[in-house]
């Protein structure tokens, strides 16, 4: 993760000094563009699911977007479509943040992720995958390439997905994979006080009445670990990428409509059918 640099022309009290500090500090600054860019273009897992997108800029805060984990290519087409346009946005709304997209298939990258970022410096998560109230499902070895037969799932134990607990886990998780994870095996800490975590997969934020669904779980997950402004949007129903209907085609494919709800500390505090990004301050004016 490039932190960016917090100036590169310091007042010198010599002029050849300042003239020759501000040549290598430029060449020294050009060299670190040019290896990011090689990193960027060079960063693809052809044996996951698709490119992964880091943007390099000054700032020491994150946004983190995880897309895929499902058997059909179809539908991991849809979600590398559906996060590319949120990870477009936030490059237009949040130009000092660092975004970085990456394919995923098990929980155990995507808690690894997490916690190999600074403390405090996580803005947002975007989860594109499938799910519901229990889980965000992954398979082990997805990929906008191929199609993973059920089959194959079951003989091969490619459930790699990331459960709402211990319970869930054992009552829904068949053909387990080592790699597959719990959400309260995410360390909370590298999220911003602020943090927006948006699950944009089917039915996780679903009324189970009797139990915490995945995004009010979550929610009390943040402020129990001091993140006591961070929030969880969810879908309430089944989802889908064809925010045009029937004439969406794959570039302008998102899940940012229907009804989500957002979550503060295992609370709804606001129902919306409205479409595209909620922003901070939008969030900030209901707490």
């Amino acid at each position: 993760m490039y932190l960016g640099d917090k100036g590169f022309f310091k007042q010198k009290t010599m002029k050849a000094t300042n003239q020759y500090n501000i040549t290598e500090k430029i060449s020294h600054r050009q060299n670190r563009i040019q290896n990011s860019f090689n990193d960027v273009v060079t960063n693809v897992d052809y044996t996951t699911t698709a490119v992964n997108e880091t943007e390099e800029l000054q700032s020491t805060f994150v946004r983190l977007l995880f897309h895929g984990g499902a058997r059909s290519l179809a539908d991991n087409s849809a979600f590398h479509f559906a996060s590319l346009n949120v990870y477009n946005d936030y490059r237009r709304n949040y130009i000092d943040d660092l975004s970085s997209r990456e394919s995923v298939g098990s929980g155990k990258q995507i808690v690894e992720k997490i916690d190999s970022q600074e403390d405090n410096s996580i803005k947002s998560i975007d989860f594109f995958s499938h799910g519901d109230m229990f889980a965000l499902y992954l398979i082990k070895g997805a990929s906008i390439y191929e199609t993973i037969s059920k089959e194959s799932v079951e003989s091969n134990n490619l459930n790699a997905s990331l459960y709402l607990g211990s319970v869930t886990r054992f009552w829904r998780g068949s053909n387990l994979h080592e790699d597959s994870r719990k959400i309260d095996e995410i360390n909370f800490k590298k999220c911003n006080n602020k943090c927006i975590i948006e699950i944009h997969g089917c039915l996780t934020a679903g009324n189970l009445y009797l139990h915490d669904n995945m995004c009010e779980e979550l929610s009390e997950l943040l402020y129990s670990n001091g993140k006591t402004e961070a929030i969880v949007i969810g879908h309430t129903e089944r989802a889908n990428p064809n925010i045009k209907g029937s004439i969406t085609t794959n570039e302008e494919q998102d899940y940012r409509h229907g009804e989500r709800k957002i979550f503060y500390n295992g609370r709804v505090i606001h129902t919306t059918k409205r479409e595209g990004l909620i922003t901070r301050n939008e969030i900030d004016d209901l707490l």
